[in-house]
């Protein structure tokens, strides 16, 4: 047993013997949230490999990815590319919506591509259960870039991008059937998706610090105390926000007002993904009977729709001072409305569909805590490569 939790331990036993423990707050970390805190902090500076994905890695891939993330040719309309609605630093737009062809505007925020090769779900719902195949919907989208295989393979045959298609996958790109070429597209938009990566943040090194403080009977000294017991305690957010990449990838009901297209959450495109060609057991998969694959037979038997109704991705929390405005609908324009959200216990009843999850409830937050947690969040913004 390590010194802190000797140190912890008699603490607890002498309290409960003086019949004290229930008349004053339990320092903090206890033993639970010292553990919760070791499982927070950096992320492993290698993500785990998509084995779904054959290309993923391959610099090549990741090069012609890059290439036609930034070209918005693949758009029917010839104005608009991935890059619009993932562009700058925070790799999202700075309005609650983005614009597509036509002038057409999403239903959602967009979420940020930072990072994305640690997330398990894609898009707001998780329609899509692997990069590759979200790629392709935004394409497909008549409100986004309103593309097909069409548009798609008319603008691959440009000379520069001819080549290396077939160089990636053997056969000019005119010559594959449309599913398969708009997979392979999206293969290679995720190959080079996944580079996109922003960590070593300075939370890592506070955390780590803090808890070589709180082992040593100094936590209370330590600068990142208030913000980091709000977040554990208090503010419960380490209850979604945990792991390394600050995110459970789970879905939850937080009520966020919204009763408009695509409010249903993850019930509502539930048995669309299950069914869908494009998920991680589908004939486009490299890995079709995986581990992903098992995960969507697990989801299938396991999902409730008392839980999942108007239940969203958890986000991850790194470089989210880059990523204003927040929630799915982009209705919180800074972190400070975001904090004010969860301390009211989220939107009223009626203005959101399904039923909130249990644990948002009013948090009753002094001033001092939700600064502490704003200057908490605003240190989880990695380090720009």
């Amino acid at each position: 047993m390590t010194p802190y939790r000797l140190r912890a331990a008699a603490l607890a036993l002498a309290l409960g013997g003086l019949g004290l423990a229930c008349d004053s707050e339990e320092a903090f970390p206890n033993l639970d949230e010292l553990d919760q805190l070791r499982s927070l902090h950096t992320l492993p500076r290698q993500p785990p490999k998509d084995l779904t994905n054959r290309v993923d890695g391959v610099a090549r891939a990741e090069q012609l990815g890059d290439l036609l993330f930034h070209d918005p040719a693949l758009s029917r309309c010839g104005t608009v590319s991935c890059q619009s609605c993932h562009g700058g630093d925070g790799r999202t737009v700075d309005t609650a919506t983005a614009e597509g062809c036509g002038g057409n505007r999403t239903v959602r925020n967009p979420p940020t591509v930072l990072n994305v090769a640690y997330s398990r779900w894609f898009m707001w719902d998780g329609r899509a259960d692997r990069l590759w195949s979200q790629a392709t919907l935004p394409l497909t989208n008549p409100v986004e870039m309103d593309s097909d295989a069409t548009v798609v393979a008319a603008r691959l045959d440009d000379t520069e991008y001819r080549g290396e298609y077939q160089a990636l996958f053997g056969k000019w790109p005119e010559e594959e059937p449309g599913p398969v070429l708009m997979t392979n597209v999206g293969k290679v938009l995720a190959a080079y998706e996944r580079t996109l990566v922003r960590i070593d943040a300075p939370f890592d090194e506070d955390v780590k610090r803090f808890i070589a403080a709180a082992e040593a009977g100094q936590a209370e000294e330590d600068p990142a105390y208030l913000g980091l017991k709000t977040f554990v305690r208090k503010g419960q957010c380490a209850v979604c926000h945990k792991s390394p990449s600050l995110s459970d990838d789970l879905f939850h009901n937080i009520g966020v007002e919204d009763t408009g297209d695509g409010s249903g959450g993850q019930w509502a495109v539930l048995e669309s993904l299950l069914g869908w060609d494009f998920n991680a057991a589908g004939p486009y998969s490299d890995a079709p009977s995986g581990t992903d694959a098992r995960r969507l037979n697990t989801l299938r038997t396991q999902a409730k729709q008392e839980e999942l109704d108007g239940a969203f991705r958890t986000p991850s929390l790194r470089n989210v001072a880059l990523t204003a405005p927040y929630m799915h609908t982009g209705a919180q324009a800074t972190l400070e409305d975001v904090i004010d959200f969860y301390n009211e216990g989220g939107d009223p009843a009626g203005s959101f569909v399904g039923k909130r999850t249990d644990t948002i409830v009013p948090l009753d937050l002094s001033d001092e805590e939700k600064r502490a947690l704003v200057e908490l969040l605003k240190s989880m913004t990695g380090a720009a490569r």
